[in-house]
């Protein structure tokens, strides 16, 4: 489409991480569980709601943009885009129903990669699978923290690790893990070998990883 898209470049997306991305979310639903038993244990007083409803509001992550108009979207012809986050520009690809943004890996704030995706779909909207409805920022979202999980786990030499790094954005994907991704495209199960050990358990290094970003989204 043009030269921003390099040679040889095929849409991709790198599976074997959808296991990696449950267990992430799972550890931050425990997190929200465990506030949810103690309001329940310490009594409904509107200062116990309170403190409840503050200590879940701390697990989210909080984003610098405040509106879509503030990463300042910008086209000359309607197809190659540019916007601004963080005083850094960024170039995205719109052509029917496809959103392409490139190095999007290098945005990992959860709250401003919905904030984004909104600005993207007011521009221009894309179907849902269905082909009749249309796609949600959140939904957009979704997709986008699934592909940078993928490139921040991946091992450099892996060949699905260069499609994780430009999330593409069309109907066909919404809503879908990386997981079901990767066994419709290749048709093979994904060996979840480098995640558990032979006792089911999840890896000792999987676990420190899953801390790391875990307090990179908190901003501990």
């Amino acid at each position: 489409m043009n030269d921003r898209i390099p040679a040889g470049y095929t849409y991709g997306y790198p599976g074997q991480m959808g296991g990696t991305m449950h267990i992430k979310r799972y550890l931050v639903l425990g997190i929200i569980l465990c506030l949810a038993l103690s309001y329940f244990y310490l009594g409904t007083t509107d200062e116990t709601k309170s403190k409840v409803k503050q200590k879940a509001e701390n697990l989210l992550p909080t984003g610098t943009l405040s509106s879509p108009e503030d990463i300042n979207l910008r086209s000359d012809n309607g197809s190659d885009y540019v916007f601004t986050y963080k005083d850094e520009d960024f170039y995205a690809d719109y052509w029917t129903d496809h959103w392409i943004i490139y190095n999007s890996y290098r945005i990992t704030n959860s709250s401003d990669i919905v904030t984004i995706c909104k600005a993207l779909s007011e521009e221009h909207p894309i179907h849902g699978r269905d082909m009749e409805s249309y796609r949600t920022p959140q939904d957009m979202a979704f997709e986008w923290d699934q592909h940078n999980l993928a490139y921040q786990e991946l091992p450099e030499d892996n060949a699905w690790r260069e499609h994780a790094k430009d999330v593409d954005l069309d109907p066909e994907d919404q809503g879908r893990t990386f997981k079901e991704i990767y066994e419709d495209r290749t048709g093979r199960q994904i060996d979840l070998d480098d995640i558990f050990d032979e006792n089911g358990q999840i890896k000792d290094k999987v676990k420190q990883k899953l801390k790391e970003k875990l307090k990179e989204k908190l901003g501990k």
